[in-house]
């Protein structure tokens, strides 16, 4: 036997097997595993055969027909000629003649097909050729002439395939036998360098190298799949090709080693040999053989799979029936050797026909489902539940599934735990879920609306809570009874025998079980009743250290932020929120991703950024529409709706306000965002008296919830904007003074402001409104600002200061224009003078032409100037002197028709001011 370098194989079997020592008979092994190359090794020695002057007779052996006599004989048969092929090939099909008679008829043909010149005989996987053939094909190759006929074959790297049928031989033939390895990390490189660069394959040959086995079928089904185009050197990205070549492999191995492939894809990671033993039903032996020829093809690793790609096409090969056979048996075997219950689970969950409807397997799926929930892995939980409730044929236990499953789906998809939730209303109320099921229960019904079941579950949890007392049942109902005061006050009433019942026992300890949202709805309680102080702000900031982007803490973290908001504590709640963003980017938190971006655009609507508060909560509303949010889609639909109304974008708020809201809305703390908005949408479109009733309405709950505080909506100011719209500026007045008079105000002091100088004759509002500005810089609110100046600048014009109007003017201008508020930027574009240059219809600014006209360096100096700059302030930014500023800004005056310096338009503040 002698072993070949790879580079020398064509070269050194052509020439091993078309010359050699006279009167010895020559075969060529070529041994290698599935997808090695044999087959194309083969091809490229047989074209030099061929061109040599040699007649080639060639067949490929199939595990499939391994069982059928002279299989492989009839392939060879074929190529002697249609004459031959079609008398011989049904005889030796059918097996109706005898072994001697049919080696006879083979002799003769292929001694008729030497007389002319010489014959290489080629099987390809002649492992799998039936033993008739082999031995019909070494008789008749012994009784020719040695120099006349060569045999070459391919083998899946086991020994002694030939062996039997070479004993037959008189003389033991010369052989050479090349075994092809997979191929290196070097070898792959190789190959990818020539379609991809040296640079880029050396980056991708480990991973490819890595997810193929050096299998170079492999690695071309993958360049044939586009792979090599990613930049990245990550596992590379197979597609059909890949999938159809490993599946290929598979099947090459014969009925063992496919269902040795399957069993691995149908165990995943938990693959181990006495496993697929029993699901394949094959002795150790088989099973270590399979394993081991799958590895060497590059499909396997061991028991596991090399890539996603392989085992997915694996796996979809498998039949229903026999993918849900396989599955029983790997789940009922894996729960019998204690494996962990969430690894027995997947193989129940994998596949409809399973699970079977035992006890076991639903003890298994629901302790999946918990330990899932716990980890945050939600949709396994969920998956776990509903396979657990089909099993299940006790009617208790599937009652109390379906609670839990109901929770679970409530914090996948909101939109469809309704139906669920009022299917279990009945039995609820029957007294067949556990109180904790209940109560949470009460809290899902809450959500969608319900508000009368949920009371009426509340107070029967309080029932049993007198027979049975429980510490982590009464810091759950302590904690839904923060909850309605905060957030579903009118239910309140429905269970005051219950709260007047826990109002003896102590508060939950915070650091015992469900105590972090008792302390978060405690933050929520201290925002909207006016009771915060530092130490609340000191308790929030810990509250949210402590806490994980996680399921189980996504409650807690939106209320305190939630409270921040409330209590005016903007700059620490866009800290926060940004950072549980960040922690959550790129997981599958899209829960936390919603509710986050819709707090996110509450807390940009409130410091004045209009177009990013839209931005925000457009946002969420793509990931889960409006209907999905339940009685809570108040609050983000009354964010896009203020936010939409102060940019002047008024059709489309009044759009929004055609969205279909649930009727109970109205009277929980979301509903009061909503009024809010909806009244200034009527404000702005100028009707006031059903601004009025919007704007009142949300004073009257608030008040009577003792909400009432600007935190959650300044209703009063609201009101007052009305009043003076409508012309009563004694009311307007009255309100604003009210809301100033009130303890921590300090977000909307600068509106109150505003909103009483408006009152007041030009000489005091000029005060007033400097108190104002001062206020909303502290407080950081663009909007209110940009009107606070706008109504500056028009106090000035009042008294006949047309230059510092027009600064102010421009300077509101400025800022709306950065906060996105387009209504009101148009509202402050300047009047024309009366010798003013031709301008545009309808804009109150100089025609394009006249514009167009000035100079760069023009432009630079009355840009400047729009800002209020001074011609030395102006000269000292531009490197120019002051006589230079002045001739400039001759030029601009004449070219654009002007007189004097505050006629310039604020079209002239272009990002060259800004640059410069």
């Amino acid at each position: 036997m002698m072993l070949l370098e790879r580079d020398a194989e064509t070269e050194e079997l052509t020439r091993f097997l078309t010359t050699g020592e006279r009167g010895r008979r020559r075969v060529g092994r070529v041994a290698g595993a599935v997808g090695s190359g044999k087959t194309a090794l083969l091809q490229s020695v047989t074209e030099r055969v061929v061109a040599g002057g040699a007649r080639v007779l060639s067949a490929v052996a199939s595990p499939y027909e391994q069982a059928y006599p002279y299989a492989v004989l009839e392939q060879l048969l074929q190529g002697l000629g249609p004459d031959t092929a079609a008398s011989r090939a049904p005889v030796l099909s059918e097996g109706g003649c005898g072994h001697d008679f049919v080696s006879c008829e083979f002799h003769d043909r292929l001694a008729e097909a030497a007389s002319t010149g010489p014959v290489l005989v080629v099987v390809d996987d002649a492992q799998f050729a039936d033993p008739e053939s082999l031995l019909c094909l070494v008789r008749a190759w012994g009784a020719l002439p040695a120099e006349r006929v060569s045999l070459l074959v391919a083998t899946g790297g086991r020994d002694g395939e030939l062996t039997p049928s070479l004993r037959e031989l008189p003389q033991p033939p010369l052989t050479l036998e090349v075994r092809l390895a997979p191929l290196s990390v070097a070898g792959v490189e190789g190959l990818l360098s020539d379609t991809s660069g040296a640079a880029h394959a050396a980056r991708l040959a480990p991973a490819w190298h890595a997810a193929t086995g050096g299998s170079p079928l492999l690695v071309h089904a993958l360049l044939e799949d586009g792979a090599a185009r990613t930049r990245s050197a990550a596992v590379p990205k197979a597609g059909e090709m890949f999938q159809q070549a490993a599946l290929a492999c598979v099947h090459r191995h014969g009925a063992e080693g496919v269902l040795v492939a399957r069993a691995v894809a149908v165990l995943g990671g938990a693959g181990r040999l006495p496993l697929v033993r029993t699901l394949t039903g094959l002795t150790e032996p088989v099973v270590e053989r399979c394993l081991a020829a799958l590895t060497e093809a590059g499909v396997l690793d061991g028991a596991a799979f090399r890539h996603e790609a392989a085992l997915s096409a694996v796996l979809r090969d498998v039949p229903a029936r026999q993918a849900g056979r396989l599955r029983a048996l790997a789940a009922r075997e894996l729960h019998r050797c204690g494996a962990p219950a969430a690894e027995t689970a997947r193989q129940l969950t994998g596949h409809e026909d399973a699970a079977p409807r035992e006890a076991w397997a639903v003890a298994v799926l629901r302790e999946a489902a918990r330990q899932a929930a716990h980890e945050d892995d939600t949709a396994l939980a969920a998956q776990c539940l509903q396979t657990a409730e089909r099993c299940t044929a006790d009617e208790q236990e599937r009652l109390t599934i379906k609670a839990d499953l109901a929770q679970l789906i409530w914090r996948l998809k909101p939109s469809a735990s309704g139906p669920r939730m009022q299917s279990l209303t009945g039995p609820a109320m029957a007294g067949l879920l556990s109180p904790a099921q209940t109560l949470r229960l009460a809290v899902g019904l809450l959500w969608n609306g319900r508000t009368d079941d949920a009371a009426a579950l509340i107070r029967q949890v309080g029932e049993a809570m007198s027979d049975r007392p429980d510490p982590l049942l009464d810091t759950q109902v302590r904690t839904v009874q923060m909850m309605l005061a905060t957030t579903y006050p009118d239910a309140v009433d429905a269970i005051r025998e219950l709260l007047d019942r826990l109002d003896g026992p102590a508060r939950p300890s915070p650091g015992g079980p469900g105590g972090e949202s008792y302390r978060a709805f405690g933050l929520l309680r201290a925002a909207l009743y006016e009771e915060w102080d530092e130490s609340t702000t000191e308790e929030a900031d810990w509250l949210l250290g402590a806490s994980r982007p996680t399921d189980q803490g996504f409650d807690q973290v939106r209320t305190a932020l939630l409270a921040l908001v409330y209590a005016d504590r903007l700059k620490q709640a866009s800290r926060w929120c940004d950072r549980f963003l960040s922690r959550t980017e790129g997981q599958d938190f899209a829960g936390w991703h919603t509710a986050l971006g819709a707090l996110r655009g509450q807390i940009s609507l409130r410091r004045g950024r209009l177009g990013e508060a839209a931005e925000s909560v457009e946002r969420a509303l793509e990931h889960l529409p409006a209907h999905g949010w339940g009685v809570a889609v108040g609050m983000p639909l009354g964010t896009l709706v203020q936010a939409r109304s102060a940019m002047g974008h008024h059709d489309r708020a009044a759009e929004l306000l055609e969205t279909p809201m649930p009727a109970t809305m109205f009277d929980t703390r979301y509903g009061v965002h909503y009024l809010y908005a909806r009244g200034r949408h009527q404000l702005a479109t100028g009707r006031h008296d059903a601004a009025l009733a919007d704007f009142l309405a949300c004073g009257e709950r608030m008040t009577a919830w003792r909400m009432d505080t600007a935190g959650l909506a300044p209703w009063r100011l609201g009101a007052a904007e009305t009043w003076l719209a409508l012309g009563d500026e004694t009311r307007a007045a009255a309100l604003a003074r009210e809301q100033l008079e009130r303890p921590g105000q300090r977000a909307v002091r600068g509106p109150a402001l505003r909103i009483l100088a408006a009152t007041r004759p030009p000489w005091e509002r000029i005060r007033l409104l400097g108190q104002a500005l001062t206020a909303l810089r502290k407080a950081g609110d663009t909007y209110e600002t940009a009107r606070a100046q706008a109504d500056l600048g028009r106090a000035h014009r009042e008294l006949g200061d047309l230059t510092q109007a027009r600064q102010l003017v421009r300077k509101a201008w400025r800022t709306a224009e950065a906060c996105g508020a387009e209504e009101l930027c148009r509202t402050l574009q300047p009047e024309p003078s009366r010798d003013a240059a031709p301008r545009e219809a309808g804009t109150g600014r100089p025609d394009a032409a006249a514009l167009a006209s000035l100079t760069d360096a023009e432009r630079r100096v009355a840009a400047l100037a729009v800002y209020g700059h001074t011609n030395r302030e102006i000269a000292a930014k531009l490197f120019i002197t002051v006589s230079t500023v002045e001739q400039h800004l001759t030029r601009v005056y004449r070219k654009i028709n002007i007189s004097h310096r505050q006629d310039l338009p604020v079209s002239l503040d272009s990002d060259v001011a800004h640059s410069a």
